[in-house]
């Protein structure tokens, strides 16, 4: 019974989620947004993926309500927005690193001790952020500046500072994680 339960509610994230994806995917399309079509069809592809290998990776409702989230706020381009005078950029960040963490601590969490997953949800929330800043580097060096992930634009300012801040609200948002799941009974 509480396994069907699980099952269905992975399934109505899913369908929330992706509904909201191919919404945001339709909108950027009628405005004739190409960047952003890239990345709701890229964040479309990874959440496609995620979801085939949710069982296998260990995963939970949490866990993909988190990511699910994560992505369609980023689709969402507030970039240029600053809600509670705290650029949305690093909101973004935070929740992404948070997302990251409770993905990778679903998968190790019979398989490592606490302080292993601590230093592990930490360790992998930072690097990925800093694979995403490179990517961003790549993308502005290769296709300029734009909105979306693979471009330079709003919400990347001041060149490497802004690549350090992204990676420091992306460790804060893997340390949250780190520390729920240090402090997490079972």
């Amino acid at each position: 019974m509480l396994k069907h339960k699980c099952q269905t509610m992975k399934q109505v994230i899913a369908y929330i989620g992706f509904t909201l994806l191919f919404i945001l995917l339709l909108y950027y399309k009628q405005l004739n947004e190409h960047d952003l079509i890239l990345d709701a069809i890229v964040s479309i592809g990874l959440m496609a993926g995620f979801y085939w290998k949710y069982d296998t990776l260990k995963q939970d409702n949490w866990s993909s309500l988190a990511l699910f989230a994560a992505v369609i706020l980023h689709n969402t381009h507030l970039y240029g927005s600053a809600p509670f005078g705290i650029r949305f950029d690093h909101y973004m960040h935070y929740f992404a690193g948070f997302a990251i963490a409770i993905v990778v601590d679903r998968y190790f969490y019979e398989r490592l001790t606490k302080l292993q997953r601590f230093i592990l949800l930490s360790l992998i929330a930072l690097g990925l952020g800093a694979i995403g800043e490179i990517a961003e580097w790549l993308g502005y060096g290769i296709l300029g500046s734009g909105k979306g992930f693979f471009y330079y634009g709003i919400g990347d300012e001041g060149e490497w500072r802004n690549a350090v801040l992204d990676m420091i609200f992306d460790l804060a948002g893997g340390l949250t994680m780190a520390v729920i799941s240090f402090l997490r009974k079972k």
